[in-house]
Order: structure tokens, then sequence, then C-alpha cells
């Protein structure tokens, strides 16, 4: 009798033990409010970052653009003063030449950058859905197993916990760099 009593506790403590507490499953519930806000706080930030950007852009712009302006002005006094040979006049030429090609392709520069920060801003984006589509998955397995399946399949339209792991195993190194390589361009564009 007590072997019998003793393996009926034990099998009782292993299912026991096998369930979610329900702290668990509350933090679960918590932790998907907070990929709420964090997606909320980030997308408004990368608004800010992406105006703040604009400005940034169209301030260098106008620095070019002023630069230019000074350049020509500076290069038609000298023509007034006059220019009596054709190698000045003509050294004048292609400096004013020079000038508006450098502006036009530092304008170039200023918007391919402004279009990469964009798209660093979308991924990270997409980054942070597709971390909350994990959680999502996991609550779901925390749950049960069976809910985690039709979730993971059903809902996020993934065959295995491996490929949605692997695709944000994908993501991670490109969120990464794509960090790095804001800073950078932020860096040039100030």
């Amino acid at each position: 009798m007590n072997k019998l009593k003793l393996i009926l506790i034990g099998f009782i403590l292993v299912l026991s033990g096998c369930a979610t507490p329900p702290e668990v499953k509350q933090l679960s519930v918590k932790q998907a409010e907070y990929f709420d806000i964090a997606i909320q706080a980030v997308s408004l930030q990368s608004e800010s970052l992406i105006l703040a950007t604009e400005r940034l852009v169209e301030g260098a712009k106008g620095r070019i653009t002023a630069e230019e302006s000074a350049n020509k002005l500076r290069l038609e006094n000298l023509m007034l003063q006059g220019v009596n040979d054709q190698a000045t006049a003509s050294n004048i030429s292609q400096s004013l030449s020079n000038t508006a090609t450098a502006a036009v392709n530092s304008r170039a520069k200023l918007d391919q950058d402004l279009s990469i920060i964009k798209n660093k801003i979308e991924e990270l984006n997409a980054y942070l859905s597709k971390m909350k589509e994990v959680h999502i998955a996991l609550d779901s397995y925390i749950q049960s197993e069976k809910a985690g399946e039709l979730v993971l399949q059903d809902i996020l339209n993934q065959p295995s916990v491996n490929s949605l792991l692997s695709t944000v195993n994908e993501l991670t190194p490109k969120i990464q760099n794509g960090t790095t390589e804001i800073n950078t361009l932020l860096r040039v564009i100030n």
C-alpha cells in the first residue's frame, strides 16, 4: 500500500510540475501588452527620427545650395574683373560645372541616405512584429501544446517552431547591422 501511495503521490507531483503556474501565464499576457507598448513607442520614435532626418537633409541641401551660389558668385566676379585669356575663362567654366555636379551628387547622396534610414526603420518595425509573433507562439504553448500548434500554423502561418526561430535568426543580424548603419548615416547627414 505504501508503495502505491508513493507512486500515486509521485505521479501527482509530476503532473502538477508539468502544469504552467498561473503567475507564468499572467506574465505571458503582460509580456504581450509590453510588446504592444514597445511597438507603439518604436513606431513613434521612428516617425520622429524620420522627421528629424528629413529636416537635417533639407538643412544640408540648403547649405549645398548656398555654397553653390557663393561659388558661382565668386566665379562670376572673377569673370567680371576682366578675364582676357581663353584658359582662365575655360577654368572658370569648368569650376562652375564641377560645382553644379558636386551639388547634384551631394543632394542625391542625402536622398539615398534618407531612403536607407527609412528602410532600416521598416526592418526594425517588422522585427518587432516578428518578435511579438514569437511571443504569441510561446504564450500559446504555455497554455497548452495543442493551442500552440494551432496558433503557430493557423494564425502565424508557420509550419513549425523551428521555421519561426529561423525567421527571427535571419532578421536579427539585419537589425543589428541596420542600427549601426543608421548611426553612421545620421552622423554623415548631421
